[in-house]
């Protein structure tokens, strides 16, 4: 009889577990949200499942390119992951640029997109991901000065942007050709510079060139190494060549390093890309002021054995700042005012721009990662990496100097004749002053 008590105990214990377990699974499918969407713990690496959630992303990539096809890997894994569907629609820059706007305007369902920094054209379109980063402690491997830089753009301080595929400007470099020369170091001030052009000269090297997309670089860093990025813009913007003396003295730099042969004889006539094409990516020229992206846009005329060298601008005598300052930038990512599942959008933003594919997404198009936890660049660009990592001022591109697209073509050419030495450092300064003032 005992027996027969301690077996009907064991029965009704063993009821009471199963039917506990049950009652636990039929919570759960009542937790389940009133959209019909599921949100738990995903099994590959995701934090949640998004089944029902359907997103549509315009990307400013096309299909073919590098980061388009490491995109689009992403995105598959994503929606295998948390049950997520993702329309990813590859527009290009135009497409972007001029049809995103009207899209959204017209009521079309756009819910994420990529593109070039600085959406404040965007106005209210796009909207604040504050709380999403808290919540998922998102800036902790974040990129401090690309977060500032960012937040920079909305009067409120408040991020609508996320960076990614950074990138920074100044001298890309023919290493062979440094060591060719006797260099073993780069420079770090105006003099230093010098010195190292006359070097490569000495041993036959011809030290610089520029293309026309690119002549406002050089000239606008120098000057904003002598202003600051704000000044040198209201230079551009109120026609202030002849006021401001500091324009005179940059005039001057540029007219010396002419004199001396320093450029490409080239440099008048480059159409873009003949300089970097021709000129720097076959080694006929050591040095271009150009963006990190330049390894990957020549990486089929260079090869594997180009030893690729980066340096910021060097510092100038009466100069404000140094090489803490520099043109950096990036892509990045934001969210619609249409979008009805910012978290869903918001983890396939982290997807692309954290761990993993952050990484790929650098390594495959030869670029820089933006999650500081992806310590290893590409060798091409390491060299730039103590740069930005010390970064704690940020110029905007060439300086400010092309901040002004009415005067824009006139500096490119008269920049263009001043590095050939057909004009003067004066006649520079009275050329863009009549520019300014038609």
């Amino acid at each position: 009889m005992k027996n027969l008590k301690k077996l009907f105990s064991l029965l009704l214990a063993l009821t009471m577990v199963l039917s506990m377990v049950a009652c636990g699974r039929d919570n759960a499918k009542e937790s389940k949200p009133a959209d019909g969407t599921e949100s738990q713990p995903a099994q590959n690496g995701s934090d949640k499942i998004y089944n029902g959630v359907k997103l549509v992303y315009w990307s400013n990539w096309e299909a073919t390119e590098t980061q388009g096809k490491i995109i689009t890997e992403a995105v598959n894994e994503f929606m295998a992951e948390t049950g997520a569907e993702v329309d990813l629609q590859f527009k290009g820059r135009t497409g972007i640029k001029e049809g995103l706007i009207p899209a959204l305007d017209a009521d079309q369902k756009v819910d994420m997109f990529d593109g070039a920094g600085n959406k404040s054209n965007f106005g209210d379109r796009i909207v604040s991901v504050e709380e999403l980063m808290t919540s998922t402690d998102y800036e902790k491997d974040g990129n401090a000065a690309m977060m500032a830089l960012c937040r920079s753009y909305y009067t409120d301080g408040k991020t609508r942007e996320i960076p990614y595929q950074m990138k920074g400007n100044g001298f890309l470099y023919n290493k062979a050709l440094f060591r060719q020369a006797g260099i073993d170091s780069v420079p770090t001030n105006w003099a230093e510079f010098e010195a190292v052009c006359q070097k490569l000269l000495d041993a036959g090297i011809t030290p610089m060139t520029t293309d026309d997309a690119y002549t406002p670089q050089a000239f606008g860093i120098h000057l904003a190494r002598m202003l600051g990025t704000d000044k040198v813009k209201a230079v551009v913007a109120d026609g202030l060549w002849a006021e401001t003396p500091e324009v005179l003295t940059t005039a001057k730099a540029f007219e010396g390093l002419a004199s001396k042969g320093y450029f490409s004889d080239l440099v008048a006539s480059n159409t873009f890309p003949t300089g970097q094409n021709t000129e720097f990516a076959t080694g006929m020229v050591a040095m271009y002021v150009c963006g990190t992206w330049l390894p990957n846009e020549v990486r089929n005329i260079t090869g594997d054995t180009f030893e690729w060298g980066f340096f910021n601008y060097p510092e100038v005598d009466g100069g404000i700042n140094g090489t803490e300052a520099m043109v950096i930038g990036c892509q990045s990512l934001a969210i619609t005012n249409k979008c009805d599942n910012p978290e869903a959008a918001f983890a396939l933003i982290a997807k692309i721009t954290r761990g993993e594919w952050d990484a790929k997404l650098a390594e495959g198009t030869l670029g820089l990662p933006i999650d500081n936890a992806n310590t290893e660049w590409p060798e091409q660009l390491a060299d730039a990496k103590p740069y930005f990592d010390n970064c704690t001022e940020i110029f905007a591109i060439s300086g400010g100097l092309e901040s002004n697209p009415n005067i824009t073509p006139a500096l490119k050419e008269n920049l263009a004749k001043l590095y050939a030495g057909s004009i003067n450092a004066e006649q520079f300064v009275a050329n863009m002053e009549s520019a300014s003032q038609a």
